[in-house]
């Protein structure tokens, strides 16, 4: 048993299963918070809002500075889309709802799914500022197991892979008909599907709306999030993406060698893994950005072929597009064809976080990333600021290939394997407290030795921080 706190902030509708994951880490205490009035062990929603008040009345500073605090409003989805007035007295009634709970619980360690929201970005930086770490739990891109990272960062945990299961991994994950489990394999990209996500999410945003008066909580994230004011989301006239695909895009590649093709695979947007993963705040402009480089590559005289993420079809507003068609020498390919199909033409590969980065490493192709979990040094060409969209063709043409395709997934593979440890993290959807599935508490298990892990390699850990 681990003599300490842990605090777990669980989003919407996952408060039951982390309660029973806390009660299996293997700590002496373990406390739920949430933003969700009456869920968890505790909620902000009191304090977050008796401070709001104070704060329109008469802004004060609490404990993040006004840098921190403009970091905070524009990496968050909705807040960016608020009068900064506004958006500046959420921040603090969070960090002054957060900061409260900090000093009553007083962990040792916080967890939480990724930072993909203001609320826990505040409460990371809080933890951050009193010297407590802060893990994000997720998925590992490795069937069957999970991993912990920090703001895009792998957090190692001390697994150790054998060469047997190593060698494995490389055969399921490098295989060129590799697909992530989110990936939709079986959908018919259609006028009348789009349509009907469009539907759907409109209405969704009216009952969130509704639902936010009942409960007394309008200044909700997980409401305020579905509503339609805000700038990402895609309106009607939005549909006219369907008529700008490249029909006809595989005729273009006859007229460029693969060593001038480049594939530019869109990811999710706004997305945690560009908002919170990189470091860089000019990076996560991510529609100018990726028009910069693909403008670029046009200019070098490359064919640029786009493919949109399967999961922002009916999300994705028009005007990218258009702006990354009007350059020459792009093409946007159909959304039924698999991004394994285009990256087997092509010997380069744009992303910034996605899992094509590390797909594309895997199969021996040039990959330009940002710094994100699956990067190791010479593996990849890193893009650190925004200027270096613009140089992105040179620094390809500098780069040579890999010399040895099978010791790179190697090293790429291996590193990703410690940091991940066997348990189902998809054990949250139809969790049911009445009847748990063994497999949560046997991620718990696993989750409290990597959390054990993290405590003492802190660099003022006790010798022994646990007992039996």
């Amino acid at each position: 048993m681990i003599d300490n706190s842990v605090l777990i902030y669980a989003i919407n509708r996952t408060d039951a299963w982390w309660k029973h994951v806390g009660d299996n880490l293997g700590f002496s205490r373990n406390v739920v918070v949430t933003d969700i009035r009456g869920t968890g062990d505790c909620d902000v929603i009191e304090d977050f809002y008796a401070e709001v008040h104070r704060q329109r009345r008469a802004s004060r500073p609490l404990v993040l500075d006004s840098a921190e605090l403009d970091d905070v409003i524009a990496r968050c989805r909705l807040l960016r889309w608020l009068p900064r007035s506004q958006a500046a007295a959420m921040v603090r009634g969070m960090e002054f709802a957060f900061g409260r709970v900090l000093d009553s619980v007083k962990p040792a360690i916080v967890v939480s799914f990724p930072i993909d929201r203001y609320v826990s970005d505040v409460l990371e930086r809080l933890a951050r500022k009193r010297g407590i770490p802060y893990v994000e739990l997720t998925a590992s891109l490795i069937s069957g197991m999970a991993m912990l990272m920090y703001r895009g960062q792998l957090v190692k945990t001390g697994y150790r892979p054998a060469e047997d299961e190593l060698e494995a991994r490389v055969k399921e994950i490098a295989n060129p008909s590799f697909t992530p489990s989110y990936v939709q394999t079986s959908v018919r990209y259609t006028a009348t599907r789009w349509l009907r996500t469009f539907a759907y999410f409109r209405i969704r945003g009216h009952g969130f709306k509704l639902i936010s008066w009942l409960k007394r909580d309008p200044l909700n994230l997980h409401y305020l999030d579905a509503q339609a004011f805000l700038g990402h989301k895609p309106r009607l006239t939005d549909l006219r993406v369907l008529k700008m695909v490249d029909w006809q895009w595989r005729d273009r590649l006859a007229d460029f060698p693969p060593e001038r093709r480049v594939f530019f695979g869109l990811q999710l947007f706004p997305e945690a893994s560009i908002d919170y993963w990189l470091a860089n705040r000019d990076l996560i402009d991510y529609e100018n950005l990726m028009v910069d480089a693909a403008q670029a590559f046009s200019r070098a005289g490359w064919l640029v072929l786009v493919k949109d993420h399967p999961s922002q079809f009916g999300f994705r507003q028009s005007e990218l597009i258009e702006r990354l068609r009007a350059l020459p020498n792009v093409v946007f390919v159909p959304y039924d064809v698999s991004g394994n199909e285009v990256m087997s033409l092509v010997k380069c590969n744009f992303t910034l976080t996605g899992t094509l980065g590390l797909q594309a490493a895997l199969l021996g192709l040039t990959s330009l990333v940002a710094p994100t979990y699956y990067t190791t040094p010479d593996d990849f060409v890193l893009i650190r600021e925004r200027a270096d969209a613009h140089t992105l063709p040179e620094r390809v043409a500098l780069t040579a290939a890999a010399d040895d395709v099978a010791k790179r997934q190697r090293r790429v593979l291996g590193q990703l394997m410690e940091g991940s440890f066997v348990g189902d993290f998809f054990s949250f959807r139809g969790f049911r407290r009445e009847s748990p599935s063994p497999s949560v508490a046997a991620l718990a298990q696993e989750l409290g030795r990597c959390l054990a892990v993290v405590l003492n390699a802190r660099p003022d850990a006790p010798s022994q921080s646990t007992r039996e």
